[in-house]
């Protein structure tokens, strides 16, 4: 519908940017671009060309290497905007974030009783959450639920898991009972 040069900022994406612009701690920086995922990306990318320690932070942050030829290339040569956009990109994501909380092949245990089941099946989860990045906590909570990977992938391996217990008890009639008390129990 609308371009992104025609949407209203919200108060804090106004002070995310001045700060981005103005703060001296590269940390500060680091956080806002993880923290703002719905921010203009033109107007965010804007405060990272216009730093002073841009050069310093694409160092740190990209150490882009031309991945065709595997050679190292002359930084100097890069484009500002090539530079702030590559760290824009890479400053979305927060440390760690390349890898999912949830461990795909795991399988609930059907053997056991309702209690041990549910405490394997709660221990697992909750190892999980901790996998998630705080950052995903922080967009759900600014309404950027979307934006939320690894708190929506956990949420629908979650509900797999409910649905695939639910599955095989219910192609096995005879453990009925035990899912209704891990569902309790839980």
């Amino acid at each position: 519908m609308g371009s992104g040069s025609s949407r209203v900022e919200t108060w804090w994406e106004a002070e995310a940017q001045r700060k981005v612009r103005a703060t001296k701690n590269s940390g500060k920086v680091e956080v806002i671009c993880s923290l703002i995922p719905g921010m203009d990306q033109t107007a965010l990318v804007g405060s990272l060309k216009a730093r002073p320690d841009l050069e310093m932070l694409f160092a740190l942050h990209c150490g882009y290497q031309n991945r065709s030829r595997d050679q190292a290339v002359d930084p100097s040569a890069l484009t500002v905007d090539f530079k702030a956009n590559e760290l824009w990109r890479a400053l979305q994501m927060p440390p760690g974030g390349g890898r999912a909380p949830w461990n795909w092949d795991w399988e609930a245990p059907l053997e056991g009783t309702p209690s041990e089941i549910a405490a394997e099946v709660h221990a697992t989860v909750c190892q999980a959450i901790f996998r998630i990045p705080f950052s995903d906590f922080v967009k759900c909570a600014l309404g950027y639920s979307t934006k939320a990977l690894f708190l929506n992938s956990l949420l629908g391996a979650v509900c797999d898991v409910r649905d695939s217990l639910q599955t095989v008890y219910q192609d096995h009639p005879k453990m009925l009972g035990t899912y209704v008390e891990v569902e309790r129990v839980s």
